[in-house]
């Protein structure tokens, strides 16, 4: 495996700090790696830092956005991370997400479910708080026997405990990828589990698909291989990495090749 382009680290809903990311690539001997962190940014400097020479680092996010009622997630890749308009956004919605988690752990507290906010709140100031960290503390606190439960029971889509996250349009999530100078990429695109809808991406502008990833089969990957050809899209692939917590793929175990990774560098330069 020669890049793993969709790893998730402690500054979204991953487990692991960037460090303990780079020595796990180190170790499986990955030569170029993005870490996709849930609408947030946090994260790229210190990797870079971190990676020196010995791991090529490619800015990247994962942004949340909003197709009707369908949550879709649009990677970034090459994005300008120093870029003031791309920082406000990112900062905003980590406010977002703060205010997002304290209702949800309000509205579990009213039901008998309680919780201690300014422990999980305590995370981290950079940290882009999600239902994860809340799942963790259902766990800690004895509510529920793993994160999987407490996604069924009280953080899933059709809770009464749900609080949606901030709307915006995906192809406005798309054109402001395009404005931070990055190349906008339909994250694992068989979760979206709908041809029409990911032709519907493609017209908004995508310039690729993430073939590979964990919850795709061979027939969803030769599917998205033969969809990216013939659209004359980029084709990316990664773990979706987050720790050793959840169903989601190990580092080194799934990714991209070498020449996926040139052309989307060939993509940056022009």
């Amino acid at each position: 495996m020669y890049a793993d382009l969709h790893i998730h680290s402690c500054y979204s809903d991953g487990m692991l700090t960037p460090a303990e990311i780079i020595r796990i690539c180190e170790e499986c001997k990955i030569k170029t790696i993005a870490i996709t962190d849930h609408d947030s940014i946090s994260s790229i400097k210190e990797t870079i830092q971190l990676a020196q020479d010995k791991i090529d680092v490619v800015p990247a996010v994962e942004m949340s956005s909003n197709l009707g009622d369908l949550d879709i997630h649009i990677l970034g890749y090459y994005i300008d991370y120093k870029n003031a308009d791309l920082i406000d956004y990112f900062e905003n919605y980590r406010q977002h997400r703060l205010e997002r988690a304290e209702k949800i752990v309000e509205k579990l507290s009213r039901a008998g479910v309680k919780l201690d906010f300014a422990r999980i709140k305590g995370i981290g100031n950079d940290v882009a708080l999600g239902r994860p960290h809340i799942a963790g503390a259902l766990l800690a606190n004895g509510y529920v026997n793993s994160i999987g439960e407490a996604f069924i029971r009280f953080l899933g889509y059709h809770s009464a405990y749900y609080v949606p996250k901030k709307s915006i349009h995906t192809e406005e999530a798309i054109k402001k990828i395009k404005e931070w100078k990055g190349i906008p990429v339909v994250a694992h695109p068989g979760i979206i589990n709908s041809e029409e809808v990911i032709h519907q991406l493609i017209s908004y502008g995508v310039y690729g698909l993430e073939v590979w990833h964990p919850e795709h089969n061979k027939r969803a990957q030769d599917n998205f291989f033969e969809m990216a050809m013939k659209n004359g899209l980029l084709m990316t692939g990664g773990s979706d990495f987050h720790g050793f917590r959840n169903k989601f793929g190990l580092i080194g175990k799934i990714g991209c090749g070498h020449k996926e990774v040139l052309r989307l560098k060939r993509m940056k330069v022009e």
